[in-house]
């Protein structure tokens, strides 16, 4: 039997908040979180002992059904959703916000000049996700999407030998492959590389754990990030809650991947 969360909506609003404590009352053998929901509706939220999803769903319904009916409300379920308590704890410990590019750090990601950003934009082969008075906002990940497609056309072409020592080009290695390859640990000339990775946030984007502000690795992540292969930030804070607070987040740009690919087809070709 595991701990499930489930999540449920009813299409009733503007609850008075003395039900909303007669409702917490009803429930509080489940952990609950009941309030309204960004669209209004009544919301609610149980902790369930079950063997499996679907059971979780059906007591969840049950429970919260006759808890609404005790403090005499009979709305229609119009939603749930069901998670493992690990599933759970990880969504909140994500940032609220997504990661968020202007200029500068669209132009990062896609290794090309701020100028080339603006002209995409113009010509609208790349859109906005909001646009103020400093310039555009992009969703980061809607960037990432477009270098993918840019890479994709340029299969082929050449590139430039960058000069990384051996370490910086198993790191770099080992950061295009974590998310694809977790436990592969290729990087012959890195201290401890199955302890680099601490979390992989998507294919570009991972957590990486240091062991000091100094070193051989610390010193090649500030090479490939001078090469504009790579961008780190500190944690935020509610990233801070979850591992080591000195961690840092590392995104593999488009000129990383793109080195990154060339270099495993040499090594392929070797």
């Amino acid at each position: 039997m595991a701990a499930w969360s489930a999540y449920a909506e009813y299409n009733a609003t503007n609850i008075p908040p003395d039900l909303y404590s007669e409702l917490f009352d009803a429930l509080i053998e489940h952990f609950p979180g009941v309030g309204p929901s960004p669209s209004g509706n009544l919301s609610l939220r149980l902790m369930i002992q079950a063997d499996s999803a679907l059971e979780a769903a059906s007591e969840a319904a049950a429970l919260a059904d006759t808890a609404l009916r005790t403090i005499g409300l009979s709305p229609t379920l119009v939603g749930i959703e069901v998670v493992t308590e690990a599933e759970l704890d990880r969504r909140q410990a994500e940032p609220c916000i997504p990661e968020l590019a202007g200029i500068a750090e669209a132009a990062d990601i896609l290794g090309v000049h701020k100028q080339q950003v603006d002209r995409l934009v113009s010509r609208g082969d790349l859109q906005a996700a909001q646009t103020l008075a400093a310039g555009p906002i992009f969703a980061a990940d809607t960037i990432r999407g477009f270098a993918e497609k840019r890479q994709s056309r340029r299969i082929g072409r050449p590139v430039a030998d960058l000069g990384l020592s051996p370490i910086e080009r198993d790191l770099l290695n080992l950061l295009a492959t974590a998310s694809k390859e977790p436990k592969r640990s290729a990087a012959s000339h890195l201290p401890n590389p199955d302890q680099i990775i601490a979390e992989v946030y998507s294919d570009s984007r991972l957590r990486v754990h240091l062991d000091t502000d100094t070193g051989p690795v610390t010193d090649a992540l500030v090479t490939l990030s001078q090469h504009k292969l790579v961008r780190t930030r500190k944690l935020t804070l509610a990233e801070k809650t979850t591992g080591d607070p000195r961690d840092s987040v590392v995104t593999l740009l488009a000129k990383g991947l793109r080195h990154a690919s060339a270099q495993s087809a040499r090594e392929t070709e070797s």
